[in-house]
């Protein structure tokens, strides 16, 4: 599987879309809760993510399916990092204080 490059560089267009996705976020979040916002983001990126293999992958096989679902899984754990990092920066290692 040819596993795509992430642009060091996004467009313009890539960060409105980025804000529109956080706006219904909010907006899903004040009907109902984060938890809900989520979990509907993460159905729709993993319904998306299965329609994208399909009409990319060259041979449907298990082998492919996995090596797609390690790549999609990889990439979302690096940018969950990276929000951490840019939003609060390093965790705390220790944890919280011990009185």
């Amino acid at each position: 599987m040819t596993q795509p490059k992430l642009s060091d560089k996004p467009s313009d267009e890539f960060l409105v879309k980025v804000n529109d996705f956080i706006e219904m976020a909010n907006r899903i979040e004040r009907r109902h809760d984060s938890a809900h916002a989520q979990m509907a983001f993460l159905y729709a990126f993993s319904r998306y993510g299965a329609y994208h293999y399909f009409n990319t992958v060259k041979a449907d096989t298990p082998e492919e399916r996995e090596a797609y679902v390690g790549y999609l899984g990889g990439a979302v754990v690096h940018l969950l990092r990276q929000n951490f990092q840019q939003m609060r920066g390093p965790a705390d290692a220790g944890g919280p204080a011990e009185e």
